[in-house]
């Protein structure tokens, strides 16, 4: 099939190509197409080649430090993909699956590398997409982003911001009142926890690369309840409170109502868990209920089986909301119990042999 220049022009990917530079790419270019199912690009392998879609959906995804697969995005009709191997004569950073039935203009590395040196319109949009990619794929995989939507994604992009902190510096107080989500970028993080009475602070974790903090006081609107301190230079992603609430939270809360749940199989149906810590869950707790604090969930669920189904709770709502947070976005699937034991309708008990994991 002869593609001719006019096929080109209606896109505005080539808007800014004349007339004459159209002839030639349309020349240069072949229509390829992919059945549904199939991969055309390949984490790792050599980049070969540039791809714009004429129709059809694709997949880009990456795999995260961890070894997932986070789905960086969804490529349509109108949108290119593979300028950023040819770009920076990398191996390929993503891979991209084909959704449904897709007919591609494929462009050879060589005449695209030709065709980049001799437009510079063309050539600047593509250092340009360049930078938004590396951008975009580098928080992307981290953990918190990994199952973000790409829509919300380009959101998050918009809203965060990136701070440096020195080393001994104090990034949250505890006692202080909860406005910012951090990730940390690079660096590493000492939680130091102080209790009533003491005059030490005891760390009690060690956050790198990556990892998150500060969203049980966004979530719960109450003050830190630790202090988060750079042990090196730290640079962090912050996202205000509101903006936490209205992408991310939004993304990774989802609640049940205790009529939902069917009281002669919910053991069998569901793990539950029990966020808060174990004197108050010895007072009373959901039968069967699995007793792990917010504060050890956070390491223990590593261990958890993604294929059961989670329900978090505490005293009303506000820590099992932390817990199916926590869960939600490490890929399992929970469900915040909404008015906790308290409004729990079927049997309640006490006593408990404190922390315990699932299956134990």
């Amino acid at each position: 099939m002869e593609l001719l220049s006019s096929d080109l022009k209606k896109y505005d990917y080539f808007s800014g190509f004349s007339d004459g530079a159209l002839e030639v790419l349309a020349g240069k270019i072949k229509v390829v197409n992919f059945p549904a199912g199939s991969q055309i690009l390949k984490e790792g392998s050599v980049g070969d080649a540039f791809y714009f879609v004429k129709q059809g959906q694709l997949e880009v995804t990456k795999k995260t430090k961890s070894g997932e697969v986070a789905k960086l995005s969804v490529v349509g009709s109108g949108q290119g993909f593979g300028e950023m191997a040819l770009l920076t004569c990398s191996v390929r950073s993503s891979s991209v699956h084909v959704v449904t039935d897709v007919e591609l203009f494929e462009l050879s590395k060589a005449d695209f590398e030709e065709v980049v040196l001799q437009e510079s319109a063309f050539r600047s949009m593509l250092y340009q997409k360049v930078e938004e990619h590396i951008q975009f794929n580098r928080i992307k995989t981290l953990q918190p982003f990994r199952l973000l939507e790409p829509a919300r994604m380009y959101a998050v992009l918009e809203k965060m911001l990136e701070k440096k902190y020195a080393a001994g510096e104090d990034i949250i107080t505890q006692g202080d009142k909860g406005d910012f989500y951090y990730i940390i970028k690079s660096g590493r993080v000492a939680v130091l926890k102080k209790k009533k009475g003491e005059e030490e602070y005891k760390q009690i974790a060690a956050l790198g690369d990556g990892d998150a903090f500060g969203e049980e006081a966004l979530i719960r609107d109450d003050p830190r309840n630790a202090t988060c301190r750079a042990v090196e230079e730290t640079a962090v992603l912050a996202l205000n409170k509101k903006d936490f609430d209205q992408i991310v939270k939004a993304a990774f809360m989802e609640n049940i109502f205790p009529e939902e749940i069917p009281l002669e199989t919910y053991l069998n149906d569901f793990v539950v868990i029990d966020a808060r810590i174990p004197a108050e869950y010895d007072e009373e707790h959901i039968y069967g209920a699995i007793n792990i604090p917010v504060e050890v969930l956070r390491e223990k669920c590593a261990e958890f089986d993604k294929s059961k189904q989670y329900i978090t709770y505490c005293l009303n709502d506000s820590r099992g909301m932390v817990a199916t947070f926590l869960l939600r976005n490490r890929g399992f699937n929970s469900r915040c119990l909404r008015g906790g034991v308290s409004g729990w309708l079927g049997e309640v008990v006490t006593g408990s042999d404190g922390v315990q994991m699932p299956g134990e």
